[in-house]
């Protein structure tokens, strides 16, 4: 399956936040859109970095609550792993697991096409098995 498809079936529609936005406010786009990523954007409308809830955290624990007057800039993962939309959930998978990030933009033509979260691959992971068993289960029956 490639990452087009799950796109197709989640929705390619990307909430992202301003690079110049607040921490409070990067926060609360997090917890109301419950996600677990944001893509920032510049003036323009590029992606210049992606700031997950564990980016505040983190900030948070370091500098407690006067991390909070920081903008998304201040503490954003400024180098981001893409990958298109014509990329397998596979590849996708290992992008993950090779770095350590949960959330991956799909960036097709220097546009973000969609974000594809760890969610979404064990999600795709368990519909993809249960296939598998319903097609063994139905051999199964038919050898009877």
């Amino acid at each position: 399956m490639h990452v087009s498809d799950v796109l197709k079936a989640k929705g390619a529609n990307v909430v992202t936040i301003r690079d110049n936005a607040g921490l409070d406010a990067a926060a609360t786009a997090l917890r109301d859109g419950k996600f677990g990523a944001l893509p920032a954007v510049d003036a323009a409308g590029k992606m210049v970095g992606i700031l997950s809830e564990r980016d505040i955290i983190r900030i948070l624990g370091d500098q407690g609550a006067k991390g909070l007057k920081l903008l998304v800039q201040d503490i954003m993962t400024k180098t981001v792993r893409t990958s298109p939309s014509s990329s397998t959930i596979d590849e996708v998978m290992e992008l993950m697991v090779r770095f350590n990030i949960r959330h991956i933009p799909i960036v097709d033509d220097g546009k973000i096409a969609g974000l594809i979260s760890q969610t979404d691959v064990i999600k795709y992971q368990l519909a993809e098995q249960n296939s598998q068993v319903q097609v063994m289960k139905n051999l199964n029956i038919a050898k009877r």
